[in-house]
């Protein structure tokens, strides 16, 4: 009885310790707030207008 029960505490002791070592190499990732979506779609759109800007200067000077 008291070796099962403290092979059923090594059980879960390396479940648990392993939980932790594979949130270390790979992080729950953090879903972006509201504030974070709308800056990246704000630079997207700058990005796309300064590409547009210069394409429409090569173009011109063609």
């Amino acid at each position: 009885m008291g070796t099962a029960f403290i092979l059923l505490l090594i059980l879960i002791s390396s479940i648990y310790l392993t939980r932790i070592i594979s949130n270390k190499i790979n992080p729950i990732p953090i879903p972006p707030t509201l504030e974070e979506i709308e800056e990246s779609n704000r630079k997207a759109k700058a990005a796309a207008v300064a590409v547009a800007v210069l394409k429409n200067q090569i173009t011109d000077t063609d």
